[in-house]
């Protein structure tokens, strides 16, 4: 399985991607839980990135085939 480190992520999807970062934030705030930092990250990183390696998986394998 190869996968490519291309950005596969549509402008739209990023938006989503840093509104739930806002509201994971916001959650984690209120609620002093600091496990939810661990999240948030991952949904920072794929946002700033512009890659989600779920995505990338899933066409990868469907290009596959």
């Amino acid at each position: 399985m190869v996968m490519d480190f291309n950005s596969n992520l549509s402008f739209n999807e990023i938006i989503v991607r840093y509104a739930l970062l806002i509201a994971i934030g916001i959650l984690a705030g209120v609620t002093q839980s600091f496990i939810l930092i661990v999240p948030a990250m991952a949904v920072f990183l794929t946002a700033i990135l512009a890659w989600c390696p779920i995505k990338a998986m899933m066409t990868g394998r469907r290009t596959a085939h």
